[in-house]
């Protein structure tokens, strides 16, 4: 059995590492890099030439995350393996699920709520094209060589930068 006084410094010394567990804060996760959304630009701003975009990817090693692209040929969709992001600006890439081709993309994120501002451009490997070689532009944060054709408005949806430096 415990003395009086030595329960009363117990309960003390108890509350007192209650107070200190409670006032340190949570080691939060450091703020990564990420791109999310889904939406829409029609492609040589022709409206037969629609393009939908699902992408949610975020910064680590390796990057985690997922695309998928439709368009009136087909459906396409794989893994993200390369994400670079610098302002509202962001440079993707990633192989398909099945096959050897991949996608780059280059989004602009316009700051707004919805889609105002934002803009999109998509390229799927041509046949043959290997997808190093567009895995290599996103890591250069190089869009050309299809960068003349030029990012399209987003015309629905809505997509989101987060530049984590």
């Amino acid at each position: 059995m415990l003395s009086g006084k030595t329960a009363h410094r117990l309960t003390i010394g108890a509350v007192v590492m209650l107070v200190l567990v409670l006032a340190v804060p949570a080691t939060a996760a450091p703020p990564r890099d990420k791109v999310t959304g889904t939406y829409t630009y029609f492609a040589l701003e022709n409206p037969s030439q629609w393009r939908t975009v699902s992408v949610s990817a975020h910064a680590a090693d390796p990057v985690k995350g997922t695309w998928e692209w439709i368009t009136p040929s087909g459906t396409w969709g794989g893994p993200i393996t390369c994400l670079r992001v610098s302002g509202d600006e962001a440079w993707l890439a990633g192989p398909d699920w099945e096959g050897p081709g991949g996608v780059f993309m280059y989004v602009q994120d316009g700051g707004t709520p919805g889609r105002s501002g934002d803009i999109a451009f998509t390229w799927h490997t041509d046949l043959g094209q290997p997808f190093d070689e567009v895995e290599a532009l996103c890591e250069a944060m190089d869009p050309q060589p299809w960068f003349e054709l030029s990012p399209w408005p987003v015309v629905s949806g809505n997509l989101n930068v987060w530049d984590a430096s």
